[in-house]
């Protein structure tokens, strides 16, 4: 017999000593209870595809209002290839910030979950601590991301000479407005009243 047959067999032998020594052991009393267990909550399956969705979402009507905010007055700039791009792009990295900022707080809230059921270790206090600082790292990123977009938009509205453009249609329209209010205002002298008088009593004889 080769010794890799001998090792086999002493194997199964002492496979079946164990067994046939313990055949009446009650497995049951060395099982942990459910009260003895901690209450680890319910279990849920996060729905990751519908937070991203949802920061897409948020991200494209903030995207949307900021350039109506600029650049709404020229729907020819609005509606431009390149603005309509570019709008795109800037809402796709700020949906990503929008779901990191979602994804550090689900990571923080689960963390909290897991002191409240027992877990307070040092090394558990050290990593919500660094939880914290990475929200509020995000916040910072987040606010100072929005503030470049509203900048690049701005810029472009004066790049493109909208501001001057604005103005003048603005003037015009003042202009217009006080020469209507002149024409209703008009003061009329004695000849042009009986002028007046004369045709509305011309009128009424026809």
């Amino acid at each position: 017999m080769s010794k890799k047959e001998e090792k086999i067999n002493n194997l199964q032998t002492e496979f079946n000593r164990i067994q046939e020594e313990n055949k009446d052991l009650d497995v049951s009393k060395y099982l942990a209870k459910k009260e003895d267990l901690p209450d680890l909550g319910e279990i849920q399956i996060y729905d990751y595809d519908s937070d991203l969705e949802e920061s897409q979402n948020q991200a494209n009507d903030v995207m949307e209002s900021l350039v109506n905010l600029y650049l709404g007055d020229n729907p020819n700039i609005a509606h431009h290839d390149y603005v309509v791009r570019k709008m795109k792009e800037d809402a796709q990295v700020y949906a990503d910030t929008i779901f990191l900022q979602r994804m550090t707080r689900k990571n923080l809230l689960t963390q909290m979950r897991q002191v409240d059921n027992g877990d307070t270790s040092a090394r558990m206090h050290e990593v919500i601590n660094q939880s914290f600082s990475q929200m509020r790292d995000n916040i910072k990123f987040s606010q100072t991301q929005k503030t470049e977009l509203e900048k690049f938009y701005k810029e472009m509205r004066r790049d493109l000479g909208l501001n001057e453009m604005s103005e003048t249609m603005e003037q015009k329209n003042i202009e217009n407005k006080t020469e209507d209010t002149k024409e209703e205002g008009k003061i009329l002298d004695s000849r042009s009243l009986n002028n007046m008088i004369d045709d509305i009593i011309k009128n009424k004889k026809d």
